[in-house]
């Protein structure tokens, strides 16, 4: 049993929006872009996320990020 690859790619996407987002937020504050500044950033933003299906996918970033 396997992930249908729609869903695969809405993952794919989700993540790539989030991760991209963080890069481009370091950047507009100056920070360098480095794993453990963004790492630190979608901590941040997950702890004041809301939305659990969003806390999710930053968690899965983090969780891919960290391997």
């Amino acid at each position: 049993m396997g992930i249908p690859g729609q869903a695969l790619q809405n993952t794919h996407e989700t993540l790539s929006q989030i991760i991209g987002k963080g890069i481009m937020e370091l950047h507009r504050q100056g920070v360098d872009i480095q794993l453990g500044n963004l790492l630190a950033y979608l901590t941040g933003e997950q702890e004041k996320e809301s939305d659990e299906a969003r806390r999710f996918f930053i968690d899965l970033a983090i969780g891919l990020l960290s391997i």
